[in-house]
């Protein structure tokens, strides 16, 4: 039976080949993630102006790749980017680019255990959803500061920025 063996092809004669799949974790090329990255977050501020109405100063907004890493949660109602541990307790919490006070922490969200189950919360698991982290941390920013931008409610904002990032991956953009 094919599936129980593992199998393993440590040389590769390209002379035949005339396609390749390429996927985004590693497994045929070295990616420069921080790029790839800046891309992205370029092209989801791109899709949410034109596609979705958002204002255009968010064209303006710069990608920071060391803001966000791979293992956040998105609080979509609360506008929060939560780092949990192994339990799913919250170990830090930001709303928008800020850290949350440990005692408003406490306050928010006392002693909950994250269920990633829920569709309250949208799980940043791969290192490239970074640019989907940070440019939905720079609109819940935006939001507090501006609120006669009336941009969307904090949950819609993240529905519109995965659904932007899931739009340029599958455009090719």
């Amino acid at each position: 039976m094919l599936g129980s063996k593992v199998f393993v092809n440590r040389t590769l004669n390209l002379k035949k080949i005339k396609y390749i799949g390429l996927d985004m974790d590693h497994t045929l090329i070295r990616y420069n993630t921080e790029n790839f990255e800046r891309l992205s977050h370029t092209m989801i501020m791109e899709r949410l102006v034109a596609g979705k109405s958002y204002p255009e100063q968010i064209k303006k907004l710069q990608f920071d790749f060391s803001f966000a890493l791979r293992g956040l949660v998105i609080d979509k109602p609360k506008g929060n980017l939560l780092k949990l541990n192994r339990y799913t307790a919250i170990r830090t919490c930001f709303h928008g680019l800020k850290p949350l006070d440990f005692k408003i922490r406490q306050k928010t969200y006392r002693s909950t255990y994250i269920d990633l189950s829920k569709s309250d919360y949208l799980a940043v698991d791969t290192s490239f959803s970074y640019s989907m982290a940070h440019a939905y941390s720079q609109l819940v920013d935006l939001k507090d500061a501006h609120p006669e931008l009336k941009l969307p409610d904090y949950a819609q904002m993240a529905d519109d920025v995965l659904d932007a990032l899931d739009q340029v991956h599958r455009d090719g953009s």
